[in-house]
């Protein structure tokens, strides 16, 4: 009886101790802005509302495409915080550094502003091959300038970023995403320097 008591700890013990891979987390990085040149927007105000993302975008889940339909998340991999957090603080942090504007609020602030930025991020994914041997990110947003006193829509603009993995995997993926949407973000301050009057 003792050995089988003995052993139902063992083995509930060992089972206690299982150990899992680590979770890796990620985010995606400002590369530095490029101050714009001085414009009729450098005595305006902008206030950055919060990115629509579609709903699979919406958790820290990092998601993958293979083939054509698959859909998929990481296991090991996930964003240190939600993208719709994430990628709305990095509009802000790169307006307001890319010198554009008086100033620069995000939409939790209670301040009034001369125009309101409008986005929307329709894709953010890397996809795979049907073989999982290579991958592609792509990142599509569109963005709309509204003069806030009016109500008025001045201007809009869609910029779609297709960027070839350097492996097929999530460290790589993320790479990727960040390269693309700084590139994007770089496009963004040329657009709104010259769309605001």
């Amino acid at each position: 009886m003792r050995k089988v008591l003995f052993i139902s700890i063992l083995l509930f013990l060992v089972g206690c101790t299982t150990t899992y891979p680590p979770m890796t987390e990620y985010r995606v990085a400002l590369k530095k802005s490029v101050k714009q040149p001085q414009s009729s927007c450098r005595e305006k105000r902008l206030k950055v509302s919060q990115v629509f993302l579609r709903s699979s975008l919406m958790s820290k889940e990092m998601k993958y495409v293979v083939g054509e339909y698959k859909e998929f998340s990481y296991t090991q991999s996930q964003w240190a915080e939600d993208p719709n957090k994430l990628l709305s603080d990095i509009l802000v942090q790169n307006l307001k550094e890319s010198d554009i504007f008086a100033s620069v609020v995000s939409y939790k602030s209670f301040s009034s502003a001369n125009y309101t930025l409008e986005s929307s991020v329709e894709d953010f994914t890397q996809y795979y091959s049907s073989d999982e041997k290579s991958s592609y990110v792509r990142v599509a947003m569109s963005f709309t300038l509204i003069a806030t006193d009016k109500a008025e829509i001045v201007d809009t603009m869609r910029v779609v970023k297709k960027i070839d993995t350097k492996e097929p995997n999530a460290k790589s993926g993320v790479e990727a995403l960040n390269v693309a949407l700084n590139s994007i973000l770089g496009e963004l301050d040329s657009w709104i320097a010259k769309s605001c009057k």
